[in-house]
């Protein structure tokens, strides 16, 4: 795809940084992945003969698919959750100084909400979040998020100062992160990333999460909930307090959930750790380690296409099957997932002396789990494949075969681990503050596709298929290295008693990525390297206390996704090239313009942001008809404006409200399997003209509440706009009190959530894109489902 070069437009972009740079330092010297698609409800397939027909896009960790830096420190317009009573908005707004869009939620909002809430769901009513919720609860990662028409493999995401999109697909898997009882808060630079955001995946904006730090005082928190669909959950805080005179804090905390599927068969389980130490070495000094493990085994929902939808409804036809029939590929147990990891982050900050200041987070996470395609049959002996390599023989162990055939569930299994460190210096000087950085990441992503035989009842008999000889069956096997070095530096001005700041920065990420297909065939090898020139300037103007203006233009990027570079066979049932790899694949570049006004005062905290974002080499990563394709689609083009408004407790009532107007389009045609669809123009799938929400919530000190709606405009799901599902509304609703102190019970309170008050049935957003009517596939939105909590400290 031939696209116009955005050299010119850097070069201007890099020579204003290189200038404002130049002159801000004369003034300071005189001064399948994980997130595999899997296509499943009413199409059966014969696993003897083709490849699976599923999909790996959006169950978390698959052959095309998944996965906070340290704090903005810039100007910036960013979505945050952090507990207050008395922030605007009940917690869905704070005021903000940076100069590009930013929104916060805070704790006091994500306290009151269902308590295994994952991060996307609390941004849903934050201006330009479009978040299609497939989980009532969010117990399971099967939702996603497009921010200003741009998916969630375009966001980055960060938690306490780290990456935490999946390395080889780029989605995130939020539920696994951290319990929301712990998150401080949640913010969504719906722009461009901080300077110091240590991504490579963030072409469409950022994702924050940060966990609430060690409290000063012993104590603890015990949560119980109990809800629909058999929701049972328990969790316990423990606080240190500050032990003796050390300046050491930490907490320790255990949550252990259990649910069944909310339509479908199959169950949920899910145990999850958080810790977190702070040592404070002066008060303006400080270390903290952060610890979370995560070990879940979900259940997958099925996503139907728009005809299926119109036929079946919440009928069992778009749902798996509860009771097994051998080789039945809509078996539940053959989408059943399970993964496993932890996580480890330090950030640390050293106040050196009255101008220089240093900031170092080193990271580290390791993953392992799969994520099922679904039951195939397997000839008992025959000719096998592996790649392009046929071996004769017969498999090991048939006690269950049937008519020559085994029934087996096929995984997707992966095993990723990543680590980096990000180091920043800040000197400052009387109208000067400049940041210099770096950053290094290094990841390890190894993927295979195993079989394990299942017995008469469904049940896995083998967990691992093989011949005769000791061979393993395996659809695909490849292991990626990707290492990452940012390099970056900043100098924000203040000028006019800071009422006039002016920011520039100029940022160089390279990538390398190196890995092998280890299955014979011609391609062994498979390589990448990009450098990537990130030029950013914002300016800002105080009018006055109350009023602020800014404007900014930004560049960011995302490279292409691990999976996209190797070969896909139809192993093991013949030699056919499923998917031949993408080696022509660039850096997804996007440059943006933000133009924006907010104001704040004691009773009205809100923000207008007007966009625009020109994307080349915009990057298609979808599985349609179950055949993965990675594609560069050209140029994409978004525009819109985004508002928000919140009102400080009046009477108890803090209403909020969100909106945007969003236009985006794709500037080229796009061409698959050497078909070319006439595109240019159209406008792009999960973008939704019209968004709004509204809420209000109530807390007096005693009883405390909230109502809220959302709603979606239609979204297309197709490239060609020949298929859509109409606009939405969801109604949400949560009811409270809280209790004196009853002996050891400090603060008990009783809340009841409930999602969904309408029951609305309707698809909440787009699963996988097709190019014309029928080949897209889409997310359920959950029905009405209600979670009682009861709650105290100690």
């Amino acid at each position: 795809m031939q696209t116009k070069s955005p050299l010119s437009r850097r070069c201007l972009l890099l020579s204003s940084t290189i200038l404002l740079l130049g002159g801000a330092a004369k003034a300071a010297t005189t001064t399948h992945g994980r997130q595999g698609l899997h296509t499943t409800g009413t199409a059966g397939h014969s696993a003897s003969t083709t490849r699976p027909a599923s999909t790996r896009a959006a169950a978390p960790r698959g052959a095309a698919p998944r996965r906070t830096a340290l704090d903005s420190t810039g100007p910036a317009e960013t979505i945050s959750v952090s507990a207050s009573r008395h922030h605007a908005g009940g917690g869905l707004i704070r005021p903000e100084t940076a100069a590009r869009s930013v929104s916060t939620i805070s704790r006091e909002f994500i306290s009151k909400q269902s308590p295994a809430s994952n991060t996307l769901a609390l941004v849903t009513l934050s201006p330009g979040a479009n978040v299609a919720m497939g989980d009532p609860f969010g117990v399971t990662d099967q939702s996603a998020v497009s921010v200003r028409g741009l998916n969630q493999q375009e966001i980055g995401y960060i938690f306490e100062g780290a990456p935490m999109n999946d390395p080889d697909n780029y989605t995130p898997n939020s539920s696994e992160w951290v319990d929301s009882e712990n998150m401080e808060s949640v913010q969504l630079q719906q722009g461009a990333p901080d300077i110091q955001i240590p991504t490579v995946y963030s072409a469409g904006g950022t994702m924050n999460v940060r966990l609430h730090n060690p409290e000063y005082t012993r104590q603890g928190q015990l949560d119980v909930s109990y809800g629909s669909h058999q929701m049972n959950r328990q969790f316990l805080r423990y606080d240190s307090g500050e032990i003796g005179n050390t300046g050491l804090r930490m907490f320790a905390s255990f949550s252990n959930l259990t649910s069944r599927a909310w339509r479908g068969p199959g169950r949920n389980n899910r145990r999850h750790v958080d810790f977190k130490a702070v040592k404070d070495w002066t008060p303006e000094s400080s270390t903290s380690l952060s610890f979370t493990y995560n070990n879940e085994s979900t259940a997958w929902y099925s996503t139907p296409t728009l005809s299926d939808w119109k036929t079946y409804g919440l009928g069992g036809g778009i749902n798996l099957d509860g009771i097994y029939k051998f080789g039945d590929p809509n078996y539940y147990k053959g989408f059943q997932t399970n993964w496993t990891d932890y996580f480890l982050s330090s950030q640390s900050h050293f106040k050196l002396n009255n101008q220089w200041s240093l900031e170092v987070t080193p990271y580290y996470y390791h993953g392992s789990g799969n994520y099922p395609l679904g039951v195939y049959t397997i000839p008992t002996s025959g000719t096998y494949y592996n790649g392009t390599q046929a071996v004769n023989g017969s498999l090991a162990g048939n006690d269950y075969a049937q008519d020559g055939n085994i029934a087996a569930k096929w995984d997707w299994y992966g095993r990723e681990s990543y680590t980096g460190i990000n180091a920043a210096a800040h000197y400052d000087t009387a109208f000067n503050h400049l940041v210099f950085g770096a950053w290094y990441g290094y990841s390890d992503m190894h993927v295979s596709e195993p079989f394990s035989a299942l017995d008469a009842a469904g049940n896995v008999s083998s967990p691992l298929v093989k011949l005769e000889d000791g061979t393993v069956l395996n659809g695909w096997l490849y292991h990626t290295i990707t290492q990452m070095v940012g390099l970056y530096v900043g100098d924000e001005v203040h000028l006019l008693n800071d009422r006039l700041i002016i920011d520039a920065g100029f940022k160089e990420v390279m990538t390398a990525r190196d890995g092998t297909l280890n299955q014979p065939g011609p391609q062994y090898g498979a390589s990448y390297n990009s450098a990537e020139p990130l030029p950013r300037f914002s300016i800002s103007y105080k009018v006055n206390d109350e009023i602020q203006l800014f404007a900014n233009t930004t560049t960011s990027f995302r490279v292409p996704m691990g999976s996209a570079f190797y070969n896909q066979y139809n192993s093991p049932y013949d030699a056919s090239l499923y998917q031949a790899a993408n080696t022509h694949l660039k850096d997804e570049y996007s440059i943006a313009e933000e133009v924006g006004a907010r104001y704040h005062d004691k009773w009205v905290t809100g923000s207008v942001t007007l966009f625009n974002y020109n994307f080349v080499h915009h990057a298609i990563n979808e599985y349609i008809n179950a055949v993965p394709y990675f594609l560069d689609a050209g140029g994409m083009t978004s525009r819109g404006v985004d508002a928000e408004l919140g009102l400080t407790p009046w009477h108890h009532f803090s209403p909020y409200f969100s909106g945007e107007y969003l236009y985006a389009t794709t500037d080229n045609n796009i061409t698959l399997s050497g078909v070319t669809y006439n595109t240019k123009g159209k406008v792009a799938t999960s973008a939704p003209r019209w968004m709004a929400a509204i809420g209000i919530q109530y807390d007096d000190g005693t009883f405390f509440g909230s109502v809220s709606m959302k709603y979606v405009d239609k979204e297309y799901g197709t490239f060609m706009n020949d298929e859509r599902i109409p606009g939405h509304k969801q109604v949400d609703l949560m009811l409270g009190a809280r209790a004196p102190d009853i002996g050891f019970m400090k603060k008990p309170s009783i809340r009841l959530n409930i999602v969904n008050l309408n029951d609305a049935h309707y698809l909440s957003g787009v699963y996988s894109t097709g190019p014309t009517a029928g080949t897209s596939t889409y997310y359920v939105a959950p029905t009405f489902a209600a979670l009682m909590t009861v709650s105290t400290g100690f």
